[in-house]
């Protein structure tokens, strides 16, 4: 699983930084991975088969269904930005990403994304899309500024309401978590609440907060668009994943590759990203589901319900604890599945 910067703690990092700056986030950075390990140790003691009563497979096939189609949600703000001109651009990344997919053997089809990606960049580079003031006066290594230079003091009375809004949308996260993992259990065909274990998943989470939170990034939490890479590229190599992660890590000190990321038209990624990867997800959720009994009036239920939920942009809440989305969702559906008794169809 790759894990990244989640846009679910952006509420709660901008009002850290608000309240007590880079201290305060770190703090609750802290928090969250406490919250985290609480959870793993949980599920370090209880049976992960107890969960499956809470999460049958009609609310892991639609949750995946819902991920992936408020994700689709950015397409137009990607390609957007660039006109008509980048849906031209998008269209030439999505078939480049297709054929290599579809046609290479080998090392090469391995690397779908990267492909498509560079055909995209050439493509751009004609019609003035591509930014190259990026690369002016750059040099060949860069260090980060981190957020850990920048620590002061801060009151514990400024960090009780940081801490509870923490918390808050820590558990919201937890949710995504559970719908991410379940996804890509479902794609590579292992359980992986049973192994690794949620007790190691919500560990690892829990850890990788306090590493963003002193380094400088938001909340880290499960991605969608690894997810979907995962499941595309047929690569669920956990050595793979390691040497990708690493990779990352010294390209972060390396200012061209940084250039280059960043002067990337946003239609190339909107392409490359969205189209294919948040579209996979909700297939796979798709996938799931022809294995439910929809004639079942309880799935029927479950499924119809989760889905609205899931995609109308209902929010339930305030700025300190909100659920909303996949999150909103997983919940309603885990209700309904515990109050609605199986019944015979008639």
């Amino acid at each position: 699983m790759f894990i990244s910067n989640s846009g679910a703690f952006v509420v709660p990092v901008l009002a850290a930084l608000a309240a007590g700056g880079y201290s305060a986030v770190a703090i609750g950075g802290i928090t969250a991975c406490v919250v985290y390990v609480i959870f793993a140790l949980i599920f370090g003691f209880v049976d992960v088969n107890a969960l499956y009563k809470f999460m049958p497979k009609v609310l892991i096939g639609s949750i995946t269904v819902v991920i992936g189609i408020n994700l689709m949600g950015f397409i137009t703000g990607y390609i957007g930005d660039t006109g008509n001109l980048g849906v031209a651009i998008a269209f030439i990344t999505v078939a480049a990403i297709a054929l290599s997919s579809h046609y290479l053997k080998g090392t090469l089809s391995l690397f779908p994304f990267l492909i498509g990606t560079l055909v995209g960049y050439i493509a751009s580079i004609p019609f003035g899309l591509v930014d190259f003031s990026k690369f002016q006066g750059i040099g060949l290594f860069n260090l980060p500024d981190l957020a850990c230079a920048h620590w002061t003091s801060v009151s514990f009375k400024t960090l009780i309401p940081i801490i509870i809004l923490y918390i808050a949308f820590t558990v919201s996260a937890i949710c995504e978590c559970l719908s991410d993992h379940a996804v890509l259990g479902n794609i590579v065909g292992e359980d992986l609440y049973k192994k690794p274990g949620l007790h190691r998943i919500f560990a690892g989470e829990g850890f990788a907060n306090i590493a963003t939170s002193f380094l400088g990034g938001l909340g880290a939490c499960s991605y969608g668009e690894g997810v979907g890479a995962v499941g595309f590229s047929k690569c669920a190599s956990t050595r793979a994943t390691v040497t990708a992660a690493i990779m990352m890590m010294a390209l972060a000190f390396l200012e061209p590759v940084q250039a280059f990321i960043s002067s990337i038209p946003s239609c190339v990624i909107g392409g490359g990203t969205a189209c294919l990867l948040y579209g996979f997800i909700s297939a796979s959720g798709i996938k799931t589901l022809k294995n439910v009994d929809l004639d079942n009036q309880k799935n029927l239920i479950i499924c119809s319900v989760v889905l609205a939920l899931g995609i109308s942009g209902i929010v339930i809440g305030n700025d300190v604890f909100s659920l909303s989305g996949t999150a909103l969702a997983l919940v309603a559906g885990i209700i309904l599945n515990l109050v609605l008794k199986e019944k015979e169809n008639v």
